[in-house]
Formats: structure tokens, C-alpha cells, sequence
């Protein structure tokens, strides 16, 4: 599918420590920027090699999305950096959803249409489409069948 190429801009501990520092420095000084230093670090965090600074990353993008203390252009590019630190993280389905939903504001995304290419080459790979629809359809079953034998208790 064309990912084989595909590689995400990668932060060091120092970029990481230079950012954090930036939105400590502006969220204590209550100035203005704070939130969009707190963007660059987020963007630092979901960049890293280090699996706690991904996670770490994904919660603070979560908590901006949900707070929507930032621009619109800003909480779209919260929801590509989800997709990212998803897709680093291994949790293809959730990255997927949200780069998809990033694309829906941001066609013409190059990085965006990358991405959704690699998560999807590890999708299939995994071979994790087929457990998906298989899952889905053992709990569709499975509510069909609860619906039923509570009904007919009634």
C-alpha cells in the first residue's frame, strides 16, 4: 500500500525537556501562549521513541481536545497526533479512526494519507480486520440473543 517508505519525524528526551519546559514557563507566567506551547509538547511527546512520553503525549492531546482551549486548526492537528501516538503505541484500530477523521478537515494531508496507508498496511498485517468483523459479529449475536431471552421474560 505504499508504506514501506513511511516514517514519522522522531524527538529526542532533549526536544522533549526543551518543550516542556516552554509550556511550564508560559502556563506558570498565565500567558496567552501557554496553549500552544503545550501543542509543540504535545507534538515532542507523540514523537518520541520512548513509549511513556507516547502515552503521555496521547493524554495531554486528549485533555486539549476535550478542553478546546486552542484553535480549530490546532484541535484538528490534536486529533492527527492521537492517530499518531495510536498507531506508535501498536492500537491500529484507534489510529485509524482518528486519521481518518483528521482527513475529513484535512484531505489533501500528505502526512495524514501516509499514515492512514501504513496504519492500514499494519491492519492487515495483524490481520486484525478479520478478528475485528469477527468480534463484531459474535457481540452483535450476543445483544441479538440477550434482546430476545429478556423479551420473552416479559
Amino acid at each position: 500500500m505504499g508504506s514501506d517508505s513511511f516514517a514519522l519525524p522522531e524527538t529526542t528526551a532533549q526536544d522533549v525537556r526543551k518543550f516542556q519546559k516552554e509550556y511550564l514557563e508560559l502556563s506558570k507566567a498565565g500567558d496567552k501562549g501557554a496553549p500552544h506551547a503545550c501543542f509543540r509538547f504535545v507534538w515532542a511527546l507523540v514523537h518520541s521513541p520512548d513509549p511513556a512520553h507516547v502515552e503521555r503525549g496521547l493524554d495531554l492531546a486528549q485533555s486539549m481536545i476535550n478542553a478546546r482551549d486552542i484553535d480549530q486548526q490546532h484541535l484538528n492537528d490534536l486529533v492527527y497526533m492521537c492517530a499518531v501516538a495510536q498507531y506508535r503505541r501498536g492500537s491500529y484500530q484507534a489510529a485509524r479512526t482518528q486519521v481518518v477523521e483528521y482527513l475529513k478537515v484535512a484531505p489533501s494531508s500528505h502526512q495524514a494519507t501516509q499514515l492512514k496507508s501504513a496504519i492500514d498496511d499494519a491492519i492487515v498485517k495483524e490481520g486484525l480486520i478479520g478478528v475485528g468483523v469477527g468480534t463484531g459479529l459474535l457481540t452483535v449475536a450476543a445483544i441479538a440473543i440477550g434482546l430476545l431471552v429478556s423479551g420473552r421474560k416479559r
